[in-house]
C-alpha cells in the first residue's frame, strides 16, 4: 500500500490531510477498512465487500499455485476489479487466485489475487506465472535463467524456506506473464 504522501502526490493532491479525509470517509461509508493504530504504520489497507462490488468486472480465468504445482484448469470467472486491469503497452492482464504458501515471504497468500501481465521474457528477478512439465502445471515463483552444464536452465523460486526451488531445462518452463499487483480480498 502506498504511503498517504504517495496516495496524495500520484492524484496532485498538496496536502496530505486532504487523502486521510477521504480515506475516512471511505472507511465510514463501509468500501475500506485500515488497521487498526499500532499497525497502520504497515499501512493495511483492504477494500470490504462493498467496495469490491464498485470496481467493476474482470476476467478470472483460473488458479495458480504457490507451490510445487497446480493441474492447468481454465475457470469462467469474472470478479470485480477493471480499474486494476485494461493494458499497458498493448500487454493484457488477468486474474489469478493462488492456492498455497510458497510465495509468503513476497506478499502473496493463499487466497491472493493476482495481477498478470501478459509477458513472456520479463527480467530475472521478477515474480512470474510460469506453465511447467509440458504445460501441465501452472505456478508463480520468481524467475532466474542460468546457465548449466546442460544448456539454459531457469529456476524457479520459492519465497518460503518450506517449499525448494524448480530448477528445469529452459524448454520445460513457459513463462505466461510478470505479477504486476497483488490483491488481498477480504478474508471470510
Amino acid at each position: 500500500m502506498p504511503t498517504v504522501r504517495e496516495l496524495a502526490d500520484s492524484v496532485g493532491l498538496s496536502s496530505a490531510q486532504t487523502v486521510h479525509y477521504h480515506l475516512g470517509i471511505l472507511e465510514e461509508e463501509g468500501y475500506i477498512e485500515r488497521g487498526d493504530a499500532p499497525s497502520r504504520k504497515r499501512r493495511p489497507l483492504r477494500l470490504t465487500g462493498r467496495g469490491w462490488e464498485v470496481v467493476g468486472q474482470a476476467p478470472m480465468p483460473g488458479r495458480v499455485a504457490a507451490g510445487r504445482g497446480l493441474e492447468a484448469v481454465a475457470e469462467d470467472d469474472y470478479y470485480s476489479l477493471n480499474q486494476v486491469l485494461g493494458t499497458l503497452g498493448g500487454r493484457r492482464r488477468y486474474l489469478l487466485r493462488v492456492v498455497g504458501q510458497s510465495m509468503t515471504g513476497a506478499g502473496i497468500e493463499d487466497g491472493d489475487l493476482l495481477v498478470v501481465e501478459e509477458r513472456e521474457d520479463p527480467p530475472d528477478g521478477s515474480v512470474v506465472v510460469a506453465l511447467i512439465g509440458g504445460g501441465d502445471e501452472v505456478t508463480v515463483k520468481k524467475l532466474y535463467r542460468e546457465r548449466g552444464e546442460d544448456g539454459e536452465m531457469v529456476r524457479l523460486v520459492p519465497k518460503n524456506g518450506d517449499h525448494r526451488d524448480i530448477m528445469l531445462p529452459a524448454d520445460e518452463v513457459r513463462v505466461q506473464g510478470e505479477v504486476v499487483f497483488v490483491i488481498h480480498p477480504p478474508r471470510r
